[in-house]
């Protein structure tokens, strides 16, 4: 039997180490590699995101790669999920997304002995488009959204021993392409105002305090008020009307700063 489950586990392996080698060869573009390394024995792992021509949203049998558990039950660990809840080390999602919504991504982490310091690496950013942005949300914290970048490529927490797997998200997405934001007419402005799906999401780039958003209908009527808005990094207003365009006002100080913004109700 000890046989057996030794040689399934270097078949695993070799079928996983094959379809990684696929992905990071040269040119491979908007490739995300996740590296999770820390706790009390130095355990490592890592799980990949990769936009590609073909793939969906789910399992994808000829592109993914399902999420082995190492035969040690007290092993660091860390997977996504696709959208049909399959549990994967290799997620390839549709190209087209990457340029159209805000893909969230669940990533899950199993602490290993005991807990301890745990290191999160983002790699392979250079792949993506500039205006492409990563975003790492850790729910424990509630400390908001993290902006991943090549020189803000990690982040470290503390990992305790048997708390929930679904501990993060990852955001990615394509601001520009998203809004049609015009970086030219705001270049100035400390704050970007952007949607997707049925959300408005305002980024804080200055720490200002924002007093006031108001989101109304192209008829002038609001659907949206809300005062004194915590000045997070990024901040979320949930639209829950029909799909369409919509002005999001915000409120600084004595200035007032606009954005059409489209609103999609799935």
């Amino acid at each position: 039997m000890k046989a057996t489950t030794t040689l399934l586990t270097l078949i695993l392996v070799f079928v996983l180490n094959a379809k990684c080698q696929e992905i990071t060869r040269d040119g491979t573009t908007n490739l995300l590699k996740i590296e999770i390394e820390g706790g009390n024995q130095g355990f490592e792992d890592e799980a990949y995101i990769h936009f590609r021509e073909g793939a969906t949203t789910g399992y994808d049998e000829a592109y993914d790669a399902k999420k082995w558990y190492s035969i040690d039950p007290e092993a660091t660990m860390i997977w996504t999920v696709a959208s049909d809840a399959t549990n994967l080390a290799i997620n390839k999602l549709p190209l087209i997304d990457l340029h159209s919504i805000l893909n969230t991504v669940p990533l899950q982490f199993v602490c290993g002995y005991g807990g301890g310091e745990y290191i999160l690496t983002f790699s392979e950013l250079d792949t993506f488009d500039e205006s492409v942005e990563i975003w790492l949300e850790d729910l424990t914290t509630g400390d908001g959204w993290i902006l991943i970048s090549e020189n803000e490529n990690t982040y470290t927490f503390t990992g305790l021993a048997d708390e929930p797997a679904d501990r993060f998200k990852i955001h990615i997405q394509d601001a520009n392409a998203i809004t049609g934001f015009d970086e030219q007419n705001h270049i100035d402005d400390p704050l970007k105002i952007y949607s997707a799906g049925n959300k408005v999401y305002v980024k804080n780039l200055e720490g200002v305090e924002i007093t006031n958003i108001r989101i109304f209908n192209l008829s002038g009527q609001a659907v949206q008020h809300k005062l004194n808005y915590a000045s997070l990094d990024i901040s979320t207003v949930q639209i829950n009307e029909p799909a369409g365009y919509y002005i999001t006002q915000l409120t600084v100080d004595k200035h007032v700063y606009t954005e059409k913004v489209f609103i999609k109700n799935f």
